[in-house]
């Protein structure tokens, strides 16, 4: 039995003269094409159970009738021919899915292909780890606003206030290094989750604690630092294995930029909470949704990678190390960079978080509520510059500028303008230690005071795309423990630099020598020290 081929050129009448020729070139083609290579089907068994040569065949039954004059012909032949090769191609191809045979000669069933989803598995692990910091710094920021009317009722001095307030940072300098180590052994994911777990139960254990003594109110807090120690380092392992390199901007920013919405939402939530409820409340619930995360976190597989990221963008992070190499970090000038730049730009941030309620109390005589909106300015300004910082890094860097260069400029606008505001701060305060609003004896420009701390802390977010994102650049393999190393000197600030504005303004009585020119100074340490020695090659040790 023959094929039927159904161009039948001769026959064809078309309206449009320029087009026919072409048209009429091509079903010549197709015409001769029928007879070389034409082959009897067998009579019996269906004819799309085979798996022919690769050749072209005409067919009534494959190519459409050509329309009759009057139709849009040149439409319909072009349709006939398409509908020709698509036909051609899947029975060359191998039997589909609807058709295909087991070894039994039975149909199979179609593949199950799963939909892709909407959200890709690494950015939902990011977003997760961003909540976790969110937890992380609304678990520190409400002991800022709580120690004011706990230590009204319980009569603590500032020497006491800047205790209470270090003690969390001894268990978060504990923790940085193991929890480097013990992330490259058995992943981050794993560390982080436990450590959600103990700052957690720390801090649902501080208000009985607080009314036993100070020092069991100061243990709590310890632990409640050494589960927050254990989140920078498994976080950046974890992205470190999960993340392509032109996503870790925008991936690092995520996640440590978790940290300035917690301090916005802990302090939007801690002054009404600690006025209608009482400081207990901002204690007890921000334990429980720790809590709540800790459940969800694991339903997500953390540690499994992510099938949509192509393999040459995988990250280059073979399995856990064997040994970390110590040492050589030490000998590392990239490294020491990182670890001034650390300490420098911590010791501002962590004693304003910790003493800016209060500064807006004594200083300026504000009432706690208003004090605890007014330090949420600057942090709501820190959040809102942070969506900007990844994208911007990230495009700098696909344009062509070099990582290193990125990297130092990130940190140099997160030095350079914080310093500046830090400055005119200090000028700007009133002098002597406590005030309420009746004895100030002028008017205390509160607002452009507000308005230079919240442009610094909105500055001080460019660090997202400096010295954050650096220890994975260095050495994906070792990211977690070099953060360990240089968080470790970053927590130092938090003991040193808290206590001592403490007992700074106990000696002094001024708000600009204990707590904002100590902070200018540091800044502009570490943006010498950083422009100096930072770089962002992949070490010969990675």
């Amino acid at each position: 039995m023959q094929p039927v081929c159904s161009l039948r050129v001769g026959t064809l009448k078309f309206k449009h003269a320029p087009v026919a020729l072409g048209l009429r070139h091509v079903l010549h083609e197709k015409q001769r094409s029928c007879a070389p290579h034409h082959k009897e089907r067998p009579a019996h068994g269906p004819a799309h159970h085979q798996v022919l040569p690769r050749r072209v065949e005409c067919s009534d039954a494959v190519v459409p009738d050509i329309p009759f004059p009057g139709d849009n012909q040149s439409a319909g032949a072009w349709a006939a021919l398409t509908s020709h090769d698509e036909a051609s191609d899947s029975r060359d191809e191998p039997a589909h899915s609807s058709t295909r045979l087991s070894s039994s000669g039975a149909p199979t069933p179609p593949p199950d292909d799963k939909p892709s989803p909407r959200i890709p598995h690494r950015w939902r692990i990011v977003g997760m780890m961003a909540l976790a910091f969110v937890l992380c710094n609304m678990d520190k920021v409400n002991m800022s606003v709580a120690v004011i009317p706990m230590a009204e009722e319980l009569g603590w001095s500032a020497t006491d206030r800047g205790l209470v307030s270090s003690a969390f940072f001894w268990g978060y300098a504990l923790t940085q290094i193991p929890a480097g180590y013990i992330s490259t052994k058995v992943g981050g994911a794993k560390v982080l989750l436990a450590g959600v777990i103990l700052w957690s139960i720390g801090t649902l254990a501080a208000p009985p604690l607080a009314h036993i003594s100070l020092f069991a109110l100061c243990a709590s807090r310890v632990f409640v630092g050494l589960g927050e120690g254990l989140a920078p380092s498994s976080a950046t392992n974890v992205m470190a294995r999960l993340i392509p390199e032109r996503e870790r901007s925008r991936a690092v920013t995520a996640v440590f930029g978790g940290l300035d919405v917690g301090s916005a939402v802990g302090l939007i939530l801690c002054g009404p909470l600690i006025k209608h409820v009482g400081w207990p409340s901002v204690f007890y619930l921000f334990a429980v949704l720790g809590l709540l995360w800790t459940l969800l976190f694991p339903r997500l597989n953390p540690d499994d990678p992510d099938e949509l990221v192509p393999s040459e963008l995988q990250p280059d992070t073979p399995g856990a190390p064997k040994a970390v190499p110590w040492g050589t970090f030490a000998r590392s000038a990239p490294v020491w960079a990182i670890i001034t730049a650390h300490f420098c730009f911590n010791w501002g941030y962590y004693t304003l978080l910790a003493w800016l309620p209060s500064y807006f109390e004594l200083a300026l005589g504000l009432s706690v509520d208003k004090s605890s909106l007014l330090t949420l300015i600057p942090y709501i300004a820190m959040t809102a510059m942070t969506p900007f910082v990844g994208p911007v890094a990230d495009g700098l860097v696909t344009k062509g500028w070099s990582v290193t260069n990125v990297r130092k400029l990130a940190q140099g606008v997160a030095f350079a303008g914080p310093a500046t505001c830090m400055l005119a701060c200090a000028y700007l305060t009133p002098a002597g230690a406590s005030h309420t609003a009746a004895s100030l004896s002028q008017a205390v420009p509160t607002t452009l005071i507000v308005g230079l701390l919240s442009v610094s802390f909105a500055l001080g977010a460019w660090s997202r795309a400096g010295l954050y994102c650096n220890h994975q650049d260095l050495s994906p393999k070792y990211a977690g423990a070099l953060l360990g190393i240089t968080n470790t000197a970053g927590a130092f600030p938090g003991i040193l630099g808290v206590s001592a504005v403490g007992v700074l303004l106990d000696k002094t009585n001024s708000w600009a020598d204990a707590l904002f020119l100590p902070t200018a100074a540091c800044q502009l340490v570490g943006l010498v020290v950083y422009t100096a020695l930072a770089s962002s090659k992949r070490q010969e040790w990675a």
